[in-house]
């Protein structure tokens, strides 16, 4: 008889809904309408070296639908440029903790690099004219702020409704996407409906670059809370609003398998490698890996005429095979790839958070027939306790081990 395996990993998960495009105006409403607190917000705001500006929040209608309308009503004191060393300066040395530090200067990283490509200027020197400004500078940070203070840990993203037509700036006339925000938006799945204007800003563009983890549909995801984000522009039969939902990602299989396991499919890429230098698999490893891949190496082989070389292998899942073959071609010497697809059988893992000394860790735990084979304390939460207190990262992935162990007894 066929038994359905639930594979959950619990790891509290944001999904943006973008049918109306981004903004960060609109995430900051959608984080408040989730349970974000305007008073803490308005708080750890003021940490930053910034005045001159108020908050105001409230409950709108767009196009028949409930939203929260986030605004940042500034003083009348002319436009300013600000460089993105100076705003990455900014935020390392206010008072903000590390983690909101760490969202922050990642989107403002990801703006300067992409208004430096479009402009062909030094990243750290770009001077930015809209996001630079007051309530630009608020939005982006406070939209790091309520991902923190949701304790959001992982970001899924629907297909993006980016508008359509032209848009005026300081530049001149451009399409839209405006072209830093097209550059923001390489990894995403775009579209043009609805609106005949700009729906995407490039600080929600940025903010998508900065924590998304993957761009899928809505399919495996159960939904806890949901939350409307208003922007500023109406449309009479539209509702112009970012919809987030919080929850968690799962994945289902059907199988004729104990409860503890599951089948699924996957597709393995692989090229023959010979003219690269060894350290640049480090780096290659490294993007396929942030672009979804699940596991990524490389063996030893003898090529033609005796030339010794690397099969580089990754196993992917089937929505990332794009994308990770885009980041083959551009990253190594390969011009062809081979591709095929292998079935796997997959454990069923949850993630336990346990309380160590150095601070919260999540430990991975697959279970057998009911029983516990093997448990590994998160790698990227032990590195940013590691960072954050000084102390050895082995150090504090034997603090949580044990503390795991403990907790069986």
């Amino acid at each position: 008889m066929l038994s359905e395996v639930v594979v959950s990993i619990l790891m509290k998960t944001l999904y943006f809904d973008c049918f109306s495009g981004i903004a960060g105006d609109m995430t900051i409403g959608a984080l408040l309408d989730l349970g974000l607190d305007f008073d803490y917000l308005t708080t750890e705001l003021r940490k930053l070296p910034v005045e001159g500006y108020e908050l105001k929040s409230a409950r709108v209608v767009r196009a028949n639908v409930s939203a929260m309308k986030f605004d940042v009503l500034m003083e009348d004191h002319g436009h300013f440029h600000r460089k993105a060393s100076e705003i990455l300066s900014m935020i390392l040395e206010s008072g903000l903790n590390p983690n909101v530090k760490r969202i922050a200067t990642e989107i403002f990283t990801k703006l300067a690099i992409s208004e430096g490509k479009v402009h062909h200027i030094a990243p750290e020197d770009v001077e930015f004219h809209e996001v630079g400004a007051i309530d630009s500078i608020v939005d982006t940070v406070g939209t790091a702020i309520g991902f923190d203070a949701l304790g959001i840990e992982r970001f899924l993203c629907s297909p993006i409704n980016v508008g359509a037509g032209f848009i005026h700036c300081q530049h001149g006339v451009y399409p839209v996407p405006a072209p830093a925000t097209a550059e923001l938006l390489r990894d995403a799945t775009i579209y043009s409906k609805h609106a005949n204007t700009e729906l995407v800003t490039p600080t929600g563009a940025a903010i998508l670059a900065a924590v998304v983890n993957r761009f899928t549909s809505l399919n495996g995801f159960a939904i806890d809370k949901i939350g409307y984000g208003a922007g500023t522009k109406q449309f009479q039969d539209f509702p112009n609003c970012v919809r987030l939902f919080l929850g968690e990602e799962r994945s289902v299989e059907t199988a004729a398998v104990p409860q503890t396991q599951a089948f699924d499919e996957i597709t393995v890429l692989e090229a023959n490698i010979d003219d690269m230098t060894p350290q640049n698999f480090g780096y290659v490893t490294e993007r396929l890996l942030e672009f979804g891949a699940l596991d990524v190496f490389t063996i030893p082989i003898q090529m033609k005429k005796g030339r010794p070389g690397h099969l580089l292998q990754i196993l992917a899942p089937g929505d990332r095979v794009t994308i990770l073959s885009r980041i083959l071609f551009e990253e190594t010497t390969t011009i062809g790839i081979r591709r095929h697809t292998a079935n796997r059988t997959v454990l069923a893992r949850i993630v336990v958070k346990v309380e160590t000394e150095f601070g919260e860790v999540g430990v991975k735990v697959a279970k057998f027939d009911g029983k516990i084979v093997t448990y590994t304390p998160e790698y990227e939460d032990c590195v940013r306790l590691a960072r954050q207190s000084g102390i050895p990262l082995k150090t504090i992935q034997s603090a949580a081990a044990a503390k795991f162990r403990e907790m069986q007894h």
